[in-house]
């Protein structure tokens, strides 16, 4: 899904990363190139190809697009065995659901149907209970999560002790495809500016959510697109005035 992959890039760019490698099928090289051609997109034609990619990458940021096909699984199992993923969203969270396994460097970021997969129950179970879910998948598969949705949860499960955040802001415009692609990005590209995991995804969160706002106080709740969120995410991670406040 290449549109889902060319979100979260162009996301990572504007969160502030330097530079941003695309991993995709080689019939979607052309797309992502000319939807956003400052990403750097390289066709995987053989997972070894990701060896170098590895090398010259400071986060991994596995899902957005990825598809559940035999090659996808292979990407998958390929990343798992050889660069453990700094983050995993969208498919890469459904393949997880299917092999599952803790790790502690990670972050998950499921909404209400992947953390459903992710936990074996239905969505209804996860939304009838949301904080007892993010606990349980932190438990269960460790690192960093964060479980999207109206007052998006973040959770770090670290021995013993629990955190957790609710954030306040987004609204319903969020809940549009692609928006999670979006948040995906920002947490690589924070990442990738040496920002602790844990002050990345609640700035990650934070950002995304209040982008969101801005431009529904704009524009209106209906009718939002994930790329609409560019704008003013860049706006905000710049600090600039909105509405007369910094």
């Amino acid at each position: 899904m290449a549109g889902a992959t060319c979100l979260a890039g162009w996301a990572a760019y504007i969160a502030g990363a330097g530079l941003v490698r695309v991993a995709c099928v080689p019939d979607n090289v052309t797309a992502i190139t000319a939807c956003r051609p400052e990403l750097l997109v390289s066709g995987i034609h053989a997972t070894k190809q990701l060896k170098s990619l590895f090398l010259q990458s400071d986060v991994l940021a596995l899902g957005p697009g990825l598809g559940q096909s035999n090659w996808s699984r292979k990407v998958f199992e390929y990343c798992l065995e050889r660069r453990s993923p700094d983050i995993i969203d969208a498919d890469g969270l459904n393949l997880l659901a299917k092999s599952p396994e803790r790790r502690q460097n990670w972050i998950l970021t499921p909404h209400p149907g992947e953390a459903a997969r992710l936990l074996q129950c239905k969505t209804g179970d996860i939304q009838a209970n949301r904080i007892v879910a993010i606990k349980e998948l932190v438990r269960q598969y460790g690192g960093i999560c964060i479980l999207k949705g109206e007052n998006t949860l973040l959770a770090i499960n670290e021995g013993d002790e629990e955190k957790l955040w609710v954030c306040p802001y987004g609204n319903a415009a969020l809940a549009v495809a692609g928006t999670g692609d979006v948040l995906t990005g920002l947490l690589a590209g924070f990442l990738a500016q040496s920002m602790a995991p844990e002050k990345a995804a609640v700035t990650a969160v934070v950002l995304h959510a209040c982008a969101g706002d801005v431009h529904a106080a704009k524009y209106g709740d209906a009718g939002m697109l994930a790329s609409d969120l560019m704008l003013p995410l860049r706006q905000l991670r710049n600090g600039y005035q909105l509405k007369g406040k910094r």
